[in-house]
């Protein structure tokens, strides 16, 4: 067996993944390309999605370090190698509840520069970032590059405070507002951050900035592209194909499920997470790295604030004016979970100009449903059930999975009941979704749209639930409205469940499960 390679699994600098010999994803031909393009470039990636990465990568490209970049892309493209005054500003620790502290941060961060070019501080963030790129060009004789990192950190951090917000946004206004008119010594700015927050309020005398965040040619400019993981990283996969007891193909299928399918453009391609390949490969194993690496406050925040049922985002569609947009106030979910990473575009139409959104990906999916069902359904201990739906899944124990739903329910809090078939359609599909179940819900055929479809290693399921009607209806649904359709490809037989919800009791009074073969 070959012996690991290093990752970089606790840097985010470009340095030192190239003086300590890591494991590097080569991205510098697209740096050539998007610094020789456009001098003005806003890019919006999730957290963890190597925007930091980038960032440090830019700085040293424009310090002139060539060294670091013997053997990349980028080296047989720059030929001159040129030496550039670089201000490099991180939002990333400014998140604070204190308006007083965010701008000790901001004041702190343009002090660094003020000391570098000999300059006293004078009075307004703007005219302190004025002076410094002034004093920058004239004392190097070169222009300029600005690069802001996670600009929108701090606001996120208050997401549910508008005021608050409003107050963060008028101090990075005062801040940057000077970046257009000093377009005569500056030579490239770049800004990254989760979402596109407040771009058009904080940036917006900066009418030159170049979002590239859906533009195809730089889609896998963030993260690992399949051909990336099948040559960058073929050894690393083979280790831990190795290290496992699977095939190289098994394998790839296995990170492909579990951390693939994030689209950043129409064209679709694939980009996997890089924060949870590089952990998954160094900890040899497949885990939820990117969500246990930090709930967001932020999701946390807005489920709270809104009626969130899971599968309502799940194949959503829709234009692009709808989740590529600034969001000044959150009263919509889809562009927050489509730009933060919870949803991606899984389709587009492009005679219609109608985009398909939904989870990306295994990790996504289950984590989102594991928060859902805490904070919505204020469900923390599902250890029961979790136990019979894995003794369903591998030895099609139907009995004793319906008896701990009813357990489950049981325990399900008064206050929390909304009383309709809607209601246990989401907590069944949530908490099913978070133990990693293959189910998806409201599947459309030509007849009808099923509640939920269970695709089990031995079987699969049609389920119909009913609210204070019999399950005979349920099946008789089932088979009027044709939902086995969804299966006709499938070799496995296929089962119907009716499941009926009692309002007296709160709770499952029947169901009837019939077996058919297609």
């Amino acid at each position: 067996m070959e012996q690991p390679r290093k990752y970089p699994v606790d840097t985010q600098s470009f340095s030192t993944i190239i003086n300590d010999k890591c494991v590097y994803i080569d991205k510098t031909d697209l740096v050539y390309k998007m610094t020789h393009d456009y001098r003005y470039v806003f890019l919006s990636r999730p957290r963890r999605f190597g925007k930091s990465l980038l960032c440090s990568t830019l700085k040293e490209y424009f310090c002139g370090n060539r060294d670091l970049f013997k053997g990349l892309k980028i080296e047989g493209l720059e030929k001159e190698w040129t030496k550039y005054p670089v201000i490099s500003l991180s939002f990333a620790k400014a998140k604070t509840d204190s308006l007083t502290v965010f701008k000790e941060s901001c004041e702190l961060m343009l002090s660094k520069y003020e000391e570098q070019y000999n300059l006293t501080a004078i009075e307004g963030l703007n005219n302190r970032l004025i002076k410094i790129v002034e004093a920058a060009y004239k004392q190097t004789g070169q222009q300029v590059v600005i690069i802001i990192d996670e600009y929108d950190a701090a606001m996120l951090n208050a997401i549910d405070n508008d005021a608050y917000q409003n107050q963060i946004r008028g101090v990075q206004f005062e801040m940057f507002s000077p970046l257009k008119d000093l377009a005569e010594y500056i030579r490239f700015v770049f800004l990254t951050g989760i979402t596109k927050f407040s771009q058009m309020s904080i940036f917006s005398t900066l009418n030159n900035l170049q979002d590239i965040s859906l533009m195809p040619e730089y889609e896998t400019l963030c993260g690992i592209s399949k051909d990336e993981l099948l040559t960058t990283l073929k050894p690393d996969i083979q280790i831990f194909a190795e290290h496992k007891g699977y095939t190289f193909e098994q394998t790839v299928d296995k990170f492909t499920a579990k951390y693939d399918g994030y689209h950043f453009s129409p064209a679709k391609q694939n980009v996997f997470n890089p924060f949870s390949v590089i952990r998954a490969l160094n900890e040899k194993m497949l885990n939820n790295f990117w969500f246990k690496s930090a709930t967001p406050s932020a999701l946390i925040k807005l489920i709270r604030k809104f009626d969130v049922q899971m599968f309502d985002y799940d194949g959503i569609e829709c234009d692009s004016d709808r989740f590529d947009q600034p969001v000044e106030k959150v009263t919509d979910l889809v562009p927050f979970f489509f730009q933060s990473g919870y949803l991606t575009i899984k389709d587009y139409n492009e005679e219609y100009d109608l985009y398909t959104l939904g989870y990306p990906n295994e990790e996504v999916k289950s984590s989102t449903a594991k928060v859902l069902a805490q904070y919505t359904y204020e469900i923390q201990d599902t250890a029961p059930l979790k136990k019979a739906y894995i003794d369903f899944s591998r030895n099609d124990n139907l009995d004793i999975f319906i008896e701990a739903l009813k357990k489950f329910f049981r325990r399900f809090p008064f206050s929390l009941n909304n009383m309709n078939e809607k209601h246990y359609h989401s907590i069944i599909y949530t908490v099913l979704t978070s133990y990693g179940a293959n189910i998806s819900a409201n599947v459309e055929t030509a007849l009808g749209k099923s509640d939920l479809l269970l695709r089990m290693p031995k079987k699969n399921y049609v389920i119909e639930l009913k609210y204070d009607h019999t399950t005979d209806s349920a099946l008789e649904q089932i088979d009027d409205r044709d939902y086995r359709a969804a299966f006709l490809d499938e070799a496995k037989p296929v089962v119907k469940l009716a499941i009926k919800f009692s309002s007296k009791d709160r709770n499952i009074t029947d169901y009837q499960a019939v077996e058919e073969k297609l």
